[in-house]
């Protein structure tokens, strides 16, 4: 199996729905800090399954994070969209479907998330926009280098204890994510510096990398996570211990 593995802003009011991918966003700085926590909760509560609301805050809010696992536990998904250093987004979606999640479901739905982004970012450069497509792949950047981050120090070490296999699929997908690293830094650069022949070109590699990278994770490493884990009250433990990171 390894052998194959290897190969292979204030919203006045709050509840004001914007026409975007998100139904509703909360800007929660110009609130008490005693305020903000009841205040989202009371806007995600209004979310319908499936929708998404956009919080920003001043710091990096884990505390709500926490709040949210204790008080919501399985009924959302958190993304973060901007790490500060003065302004934090985050992305809060009501799941259509409550109950337990195992690493496969979790981190699989990541991945579409992250594709879609940079299919915007790509759209974007095509059509000129390049400060559009730079904000979305600031978003796609952060994005991705949590999902890494959270692999290697929270999912990685955890399998690898679970399963006692140390220097076998966990390996190699850390090498694969030094790839990844350097090829997004190279996008970046090139948005940076209005280099639009070089764009879409960088894009396409970078897709192609993560194409394979990802189906080894999708069909391999994460549904031997879960078997490592064992029930699915650990798989779902592991999750939220992801999803904190």
């Amino acid at each position: 199996m390894l052998k194959t593995f290897a190969q292979a802003a204030t919203v006045d009011p709050p509840e004001e729905v914007l026409m975007t991918e998100f139904a509703r966003e909360m800007d929660v700085r110009p609130l008490a800090p005693p305020q903000r926590h009841a205040e989202v909760f009371r806007m995600f509560d209004a979310l319908l399954p499936g929708q998404a609301m956009l919080l920003v805050n001043d710091h990096e809010p884990k505390p709500l994070l926490k709040h949210f696992q204790t008080q919501r536990s399985d009924l959302f998904d958190w993304s973060v969209l901007e790490r500060g250093p003065e302004r934090f987004r985050v992305a809060i979606r009501r799941r259509a479907q409550d109950g337990t999640r195992n690493v496969t479901e979790y981190l699989e739905g990541d991945h579409q998330r992250l594709d879609a982004l940079l299919d915007r970012v790509q759209q974007s450069s095509e059509a000129g926009a390049f400060a559009e497509a730079s904000e979305s792949f600031s978003e796609f950047a952060c994005g991705l280098d949590w999902h890494i981050g959270a692999e290697e120090h929270v999912l990685f070490p955890a399998f690898e204890k679970a399963s006692h296999m140390i220097g076998g699929p966990t390996m190699v997908m850390r090498g694969e994510h030094i790839e990844i690293r350097r090829r997004m830094e190279g996008i970046s650069r090139a948005l940076a510096e209005g280099r639009a022949d070089e764009i879409g070109p960088a894009i396409d590699e970078l897709r192609e990398v993560l194409a394979a990278h990802n189906m080894k994770e999708e069909h391999m490493l994460y549904p031997m996570a879960d078997e490592a884990m064992g029930s699915p009250g650990e798989q779902d433990e592991l999750v939220r211990r992801i999803q904190a990171f």
